[in-house]
């Protein structure tokens, strides 16, 4: 009853998402009104959360028949159903590093009081390391009348957990059935119960064990755990994602709190690896103790790494096609996508042939944009061809209002020998906040 558009927002000038309900013409108005009703709760349970692992909501608008439309981000990726039906099941560390990035946006969105209701591969969408979780068609607000007639199921038979077969009310203890039942069918590439009509799915959900797993290999405790009838007896939250982190390949441990790690495959999702602010503790060693040192000596180190970085360019590209280099650079620079919440604003020709680009904020912030600072970093750390980004106390504020902002220190894998992140600045005028980006070789 629905379709997703890509489409380009003439006044911000990005590409978005577009939700559009298509409801049939034989539907009574009371139905026509409930459908309705159920969009708009997706744009409030979307819009409710601030993470970068759930959709982001830009606005809700409606058409001239008064239909709902949902404006949504455009995530530059196909879903964890599509990767399944495309290259056949995940490695079970491929599994779990998805598998807790979305279990890291549903422990966002359970303490919010939203339980989503139809956590399935579909619903899932994959953006490089980004994983995103989408569709809240059908969840539940705590608060929020309910739009589910006696008797009736909401949700997809074959995810669904027993209680909300039996029409019990979902829980968070649901969404992590479903989860689990998610987990199960990337790694085996079907799902856990089958049925030759979605009246015989719902009955072995109900009542039988799942199909036997062959290829869950260390997963298969995890799956195990959250698959039980019992939703008493499912693994916790926090139990759950200290497994998915024993199971999915380890990422190198930063060297300092305000430094993001982007591995080689598969790599660490936004919500954990984000060192300060990561609930629970990175496998690797113990970090030397933080020392504080003066502002001025952050900037002379930050200037230091630039230089070295640029000079290191320059000495690469000099008199290597000039005009040719910089359309490469502008094309991988145009590619990009957008960090969550910003808006594209320009693209320009800068030293040594570079690409950059500036994105920006579409509100002022408050408490020094510690949150838009760090949504950027984690968006930098998932380019291609970038190891490391470290914002060198960026988050703390300090330096975004100085002339040139905050200077951030990016690390490239050094096999990487397409256009890719440079170097970077982020500042803030009038408190509006831009991030300004080069690309190169």
């Amino acid at each position: 009853m629905g379709a997703v558009w890509q489409a380009h927002d003439e006044q911000l000038g990005r590409d978005v998402a577009v939700k559009e309900l298509r409801l049939p013409a034989h539907l009574e108005e009371s139905e026509r009104q409930n459908w309705i009703a159920r969009l708009d709760r997706e744009a409030r349970a979307a819009a409710r959360l601030k993470h970068p692992g759930i959709i982001t909501v830009h606005d809700r608008i409606s058409g001239p028949d008064g239909r709902p439309w949902i404006v949504m981000e455009l995530v530059d990726g196909g879903s964890l159903s599509d990767l399944i039906r495309a290259q056949g099941a995940l490695t079970p560390e491929r599994a779990a590093d998805v598998g807790r990035q979305v279990a890291a946006a549903l422990d966002a969105a359970h303490r919010m009081g939203i339980t989503h209701r139809d956590i399935k591969p579909a619903n899932i969408l994959l953006e490089r390391d980004r994983v995103v979780l989408t569709d809240f068609g059908i969840a539940a607000l705590e608060g929020d009348a309910t739009l589910t007639a006696t008797g009736m199921i909401m949700g997809t038979p074959a995810f669904m957990a027993p209680e909300q077969v039996r029409g019990l009310p979902a829980t968070a203890e649901s969404d992590l059935w479903s989860l689990g039942a998610t987990l199960y069918a990337a790694v085996e590439g079907h799902a856990p119960f089958g049925g030759t009509a979605p009246s015989a799915v719902l009955i072995a959900v109900a009542t039988e064990p799942p199909i036997p797993a062959v290829r869950a290999g260390a997963l298969g405790p995890v799956i195990e755990g959250l698959l039980h009838k019992d939703p008493a007896a499912r693994l916790t939250m926090s139990q759950l994602q200290t497994r998915l982190n024993g199971v999915a390949a380890p990422t190198p441990p930063a060297t300092d709190r305000n430094t993001f790690v982007l591995p080689t495959t598969p790599a660490r999702g936004p919500a954990v690896r984000r060192t300060q602010t990561a609930t629970r503790p990175i496998p690797g060693p113990e970090p030397e103790p933080h020392r504080p040192f003066p502002r001025w000596a952050k900037l002379g180190v930050s200037a230091v790494v630039v230089a070295m970085v640029s000079g290191a360019a320059y000495i690469i590209s000099h008199g290597a096609g000039d005009n040719g280099r910089y359309e490469a650079n502008r094309k991988a620079a145009e590619a990009l996508t957008v960090p969550a919440g910003f808006s594209r604003s320009t693209t320009t020709h800068v030293h040594e042939n570079r690409a950059q680009v500036t994105y920006t904020w579409p509100d002022s912030c408050v408490n020094q944009c510690i949150d838009q600072v760090r949504l950027a970093a984690e968006w930098m750390a998932r380019q291609p061809g970038v190891a490391r980004v470290d914002s060198l106390g960026a988050e703390l504020g300090g330096c975004l209002d100085d002339e040139h902002g905050c200077p951030i220190s990016i690390v490239q894998v050094p096999s990487y020998k397409d256009p890719t992140l440079r170097g970077a600045e982020i500042q803030t005028k009038d408190n509006r906040l831009s991030v300004r980006v080069s690309v190169g070789r």
